[in-house]
This record gives structure tokens, C-alpha cells and sequence, in this order.
């Protein structure tokens, strides 16, 4: 596959990322695309991003792409959530919708290149890629499918964030197909209010997937169930639509 890094102007300052393909001989023409969220302590090149890149892109021909969030990566000091900057990104006031920015000024510029397929765009995003990801994909239309999960309305990791209330205003407006996945001994998010987050999004088009183990413990199945139904939902998308013909 090919790399390619890149920056974006964000809500406050650059914002680093990494778009990921397929080489010319395995795909061609406009791709469906994927943006992955990664989790708490994470970056835009962390072990289970790879992963999952090297599952769509690698294994799949769907383009990925990845940004680092508030304060992780290239854009500040936090490699755990026990950081005292882990707490302070989520004490700033617009973190939500500065992130938000920054994930749609992101999809703008990969738009802009004309390689992927507008009409066939998906979300990513467990943990604390649910918990900036919940709010993105109820606030943008370009998404197309998505798989959340590893989010709750209460827990540990909830409660230091302070965000409950903003993702249960968010949640109602998710109306895209998805699969939300829980894992049921979660010591971080509350099983129950993460059940209560599923039932409160408001796409027809929806599954819940739980499996046993803790917060990190999702199967190699369980990852590729969730990976499964956005390769399976983005190239229906993408066979069906106009540039996908042109591009044949």
C-alpha cells in the first residue's frame, strides 16, 4: 500500500494525519474510504490503527485515514489517560466541536483529490474514538456507515471526560447504518448505559455486538465482524454509485 502523510488546518492550529491506499494494480479508479478514530492514549500510527488499516487497505482496497486527537500524537504528550493531560483536553470547553472541525476539514482535503468516492465514506472509531467519533458522525452527512462502540453513558473513563450529556443530545441525530459493539465486562464504560447509548441512536439501520472481556479484550472475531460490515456496506455504496460507473 502506499502512505502519505499530511496536514490539515485544524480549529486551533495543524492537524497531523496519514492517509493510507492501495497500490494502482490493486484498485483503480475512486475508492471508498475510511476514517479511523483511535482510542484513549492513542495516535494517528498506534498498533491497533495499523491493524485495522491493514485489514481495510491491505486486505480490502478501501483507502484509510487517520488524524491524532487533542493532545495525542504529534499534537501533545498523552501515551496513557493517567496523563494530567488527558483530563485537561477534555476540561477545554469547545474540545467536541474543535474535534469536529478537524475530522471534517480532514474529509474535505482527502475529498479534494479526487480519489475516493464521496458517496461512500465511513467511520471507525471505539473508546475514545467513539466518545469524538458519536458526536462527528450525528453532526456529518458525508458519513455513510459507521462502527462505534466501547462507549457508555457512565463509567470511569465517561466521568473523568464530563461528556455524558453531550453524547446523549448526539446520539438521536446518528441516523447512518452501524454496528455498536459493548464489551460486556467493560471496567471503563458501564454496560447497562452503553446499552442505553445504542437504544437512543436513531438509525433504522443498526446492530449491537457484545462479547465477553474487558475494555481491550474485543476478539480477533469481534474486530472482524465490525470490519466486515463496513467493507460489506461501503462497496454496496460504491458499486452503485456514478463515479463508481465512470471509474469502470
Amino acid at each position: 500500500m502506499t502512505e502519505r502523510q499530511f496536514w490539515v488546518a485544524g480549529a486551533n492550529g495543524p492537524v497531523p494525519g496519514m492517509l493510507w491506499t492501495a497500490s494502482a494494480s490493486d484498485v483503480s479508479g475512486v475508492k471508498p474510504m475510511i476514517l479511523l478514530g483511535h482510542g484513549g492514549s492513542g495516535s494517528k500510527n498506534t498498533a491497533n490503527i495499523l491493524d485495522a488499516r491493514d485489514y481495510f487497505t491491505g486486505r480490502c482496497g478501501i483507502a484509510t485515514a487517520a488524524i491524532d486527537g487533542p493532545a495525542h500524537g504529534d499534537r501533545g504528550p498523552v501515551t496513557t489517560t493517567e496523563h494530567p493531560e488527558y483530563s485537561a483536553m477534555w476540561a477545554r470547553p469547545n474540545v467536541i466541536e474543535d474535534m469536529n472541525i478537524d475530522w471534517a476539514r480532514t474529509l474535505d482535503a482527502l475529498l479534494a483529490l479526487g480519489e475516493f468516492d464521496a458517496n461512500a465514506v465511513g467511520f471507525h472509531g471505539l473508546s475514545m474514538g467513539s466518545m469524538f467519533g458519536i458526536p462527528y458522525v450525528a453532526a456529518e452527512p458525508r458519513i455513510a456507515v459507521a462502527v462505534l462502540g466501547l462507549c457508555g453513558y457512565r463509567g470511569t473513563s465517561i466521568d473523568r471526560s464530563g461528556i455524558a450529556a453531550r453524547l446523549a443530545e448526539d446520539a438521536p441525530r446518528i441516523t447512518c447504518p452501524l454496528v455498536y459493539h459493548v464489551q460486556w465486562d467493560d471496567e471503563r464504560f458501564e454496560r447497562e448505559s452503553a446499552f442505553e447509548l445504542y437504544g437512543q441512536i436513531a438509525s433504522v439501520d443498526k446492530r449491537l455486538q457484545s462479547t465477553p472481556g474487558g475494555h481491550g479484550g474485543i476478539s480477533t472475531e469481534g474486530r472482524d465482524t465490525l470490519r466486515a460490515f463496513l467493507v460489506a456496506r461501503l462497496e454496496a455504496l460504491h458499486a452503485g454509485t456514478p463515479q463508481a460507473a465512470a471509474a469502470r
